[in-house]
């Protein structure tokens, strides 16, 4: 028993110590064609075969991380882009508010001046006037083309 468990103890120390430096530095990989045409590949050189040495650089990233990924480079362009469709968004909701309460402000105009013939308003000296019936129809008239251009 004592001598199974040494003889697994050195194997896996020879294992380590044979894997720790290829670990390290850059890896290589041969490869050569058998007798049937298959190619081979492996990590040791095969006995007896000619095979062709390539040598894989080693990654200087650990394991599950992106060699691509830059960490201090703030927000990523597709974040840039999201938050530029948020602000687009907000700035479209905020302009259609203020759109819409002109619009009503238009229209309760329209309903105001359209079947009166006498509308009275005050002037700027603070004195109520009746307005015209041209005037009022003209303004009328104006109401209109700004709500059909630029209300819903």
């Amino acid at each position: 028993m004592k001598r199974s468990f040494t003889g697994m103890f050195f194997s896996a120390l020879l294992v380590l110590l044979l894997v720790a430096p290829v670990t390290a530095q850059d890896k290589k990989m041969y490869s050569w064609t058998d007798e049937n045409g298959t190619v081979h590949f492996s990590d040791s050189q095969p006995s007896g075969q000619q095979a062709t040495e390539q040598v894989i650089p080693a990654s200087d990233s650990s394991p599950g991380t992106s060699p691509y990924a830059d960490t201090n480079s703030g927000p990523s362009a597709a974040e840039l882009r999201r938050q530029e469709i948020a602000q687009n968004r907000e700035e479209k909701q905020v302009k259609d508010a203020m759109n819409s309460a002109q619009c009503s402000a238009w229209k309760a105009e329209v309903d105001r001046l359209e079947p009166n013939r006498r509308v009275f308003y005050t002037n700027d000296q603070g004195e109520t006037e009746r307005m015209d019936d041209v005037v009022r129809t003209d303004r009328v008239a104006e109401l209109k083309s700004l709500i059909g251009k630029n209300c819903k």
